[in-house]
């Protein structure tokens, strides 16, 4: 029952992100973007299976190909899109757009990774005499998604509406993440990194990598969006909503496996997934209470 309940969850995120991308964008552009984002994303999820072989997938997940789910794609593009249209409500300038959009889909990984292990959806394979503190999951997934997020929201936006978009059909956006991938994968390899923390406690790694970011993307929630400049600041409902129906979905089962399982970690977890969730409702409240200020003295 949980393997299809997130499978459909995803799906449905996935869905609902197409056709906010279609009102928004129009149906060219909404191909490019997801198009060969859920293909990247495929491939990442299959070369990691096959040719790395650090982690696999149970068996509970019903659309798969190459021992990847197809769900799982999915389920990133999603979260791409809603970072990445949400971001836009804060800066227009591409490197934070990039950042904004990477650190907003790690919020929602520190927490989905945890419980994934948990639940079974996923398993990894630490190196031989490795520990991985932070619940079985290394820190290089964490490093290849921000490489992957960050890169492809930037390129999309500096190269949209050039003939090098045209004539790539959108994949311009996702190359060059690739060097980038394999230098730090190469990197983490030779160094073997992972030893690095096998006497570090859970809490001290949630400390150095996970506190530091959802501290800076909650700060930066906490700003009042620039709704403004947009038309129908309604149009933000759909990425808000995927966002949302994820951070509530892993806040809800962390609690949930945290009473039941008696591992108060994962109230932790919880509570990774919540700050931010917390933090955009804040900034938002504050300026729906400025406009219908505005509102009332005009």
């Amino acid at each position: 029952m949980a393997f299809i309940t997130f499978e459909i969850l995803l799906w449905i995120l996935f869905a609902l992100s197409l056709v906010d991308a279609n009102k928004r964008w129009g149906l060219n552009k909404t191909l490019l973007f997801f198009v060969p984002l859920f293909i990247y994303g495929w491939i990442l999820e299959a070369s990691a299976i096959g040719i790395f072989q650090r982690y696999e997938y149970g068996d509970g997940f019903f659309v798969t190909l190459f021992g990847a789910p197809l769900c799982i794609a999915a389920g990133w593009a999603a979260i791409t899109y809603s970072g990445f249209c949400i971001a836009q409500t804060y800066t227009q300038n591409h490197f934070k757009i990039a950042a904004f959009t990477a650190l907003w889909g790690l919020s929602i990984d520190f927490s989905m990774d945890g419980l994934a292990v948990l639940m079974g959806y996923w398993t990894w394979f630490a190196p031989a005499d490795v520990v991985l503190p932070y619940f079985d999951v290394p820190v290089s997934n964490f490093i290849g998604w921000f490489i992957i997020l960050s890169f492809f929201s930037f390129f999309h936006l500096r190269w949209q509406d050039t003939k090098i978009r045209k004539m790539l059909f959108g994949f311009d956006a996702v190359i060059p993440a690739l060097p980038a991938l394999l230098i730090a994968i190469a990197i983490m390899l030779e160094s073997e990194y992972e030893r690095l923390f096998i006497t570090f406690p859970w809490w001290l790694m949630l400390i150095i990598f996970i506190v530091p970011l959802v501290v800076i993307l909650s700060v930066w929630l906490l700003k009042k969006p620039n709704l403004s400049q947009f038309e129908d600041t309604q149009s933000f409902k759909v990425p808000l909503l995927i966002s949302h129906a994820l951070h509530g979905f892993f806040f809800i089962m962390s609690i949930y496996v945290g009473i039941t399982s008696g591992d108060w970690r994962y109230l932790i977890v919880a509570l990774v997934a919540g700050v931010p969730l917390l933090a955009h409702g804040i900034g938002s409240k504050q300026q729906g209470t400025d406009s219908a200020q505005k509102l009332a003295i005009n």
